[in-house]
């Protein structure tokens, strides 16, 4: 990580105009990856069809009364200032 912070430039650059992915290290693991914008848009479409067909198969099978709908529960802790 700290050998990243020194060459962001040039790790973000070669994402940029290579195409390379960079993955960044923390105690010898894959912690993050600098990648080109457009992979991660991709990711993101992709991410997003799959939502979309969850929720249409979901629908369906509320319509079908073959699935009951269940309150949404916060699982998370909203940070306070």
């Amino acid at each position: 990580m700290s050998q990243a912070r020194a060459e962001l430039g040039p790790v973000t650059s070669r994402a940029e105009f290579n195409g390379e992915t960079t993955y960044l290290l923390k105690h010898g693991h894959r912690a993050a990856a600098v990648v080109p914008a457009a992979v991660a848009e991709l990711v993101e479409q992709i991410e997003d069809l799959l939502d979309r067909d969850a929720v249409a198969e979901v629908l369906a099978k509320l319509a079908a009364g073959t699935e009951e709908s269940v309150p949404f529960v916060r699982r998370t802790r909203r940070q306070t200032s």
